[in-house]
């Protein structure tokens, strides 16, 4: 791109860059993200598959004091709609919040498992199976 748009994002935290930087990823990949997150804040996410599960972990970024270090407060998010493809040998029709032990319901459709986090203070582990 003629433009720096990832560096006036990192420094300025503007949202219409970051919506552009989104949207360019998403193109390039073609809408092959594995992960789809709905919902509000600023959310880290890290999606691992192991030999029988998805391990997603969650690190809440919102923050009065964001961009800036240390963090004086931790501001809880949710709830986050949480959308994740599944391998071919993957049920993907179970969920285990290991932070919050939260309960929800998980729906499969068309390869992918969708479910809802109600709320993250910190962060959150998830495994689906």
């Amino acid at each position: 791109m003629p433009a720096d748009i990832d560096r006036r994002f990192g420094r300025d935290n503007l949202p219409d860059h970051g919506d552009l930087l989104a949207n360019i990823v998403r193109w390039v990949a073609r809408d092959t993200i594995p992960l789809v997150l709905d919902g509000p804040g600023l959310i880290d996410c890290h999606l691992y598959r192991q030999t029988e599960h998805l391990i997603l972990h969650l690190v809440n970024l919102t923050s009065a004091g964001t961009w800036r270090a240390p963090i004086h407060e931790l501001i809880s998010v949710g709830p986050l709609r949480i959308k994740a493809k599944l391998p071919e040998d993957l049920r993907g029709k179970t969920v285990r919040f290991l932070v919050s032990r939260q309960k929800t319901n998980v729906a499969v459709k068309d390869g992918w498992s969708a479910f809802e986090i109600k709320s993250v203070l910190d962060h959150e582990v998830v495994v689906i199976g």
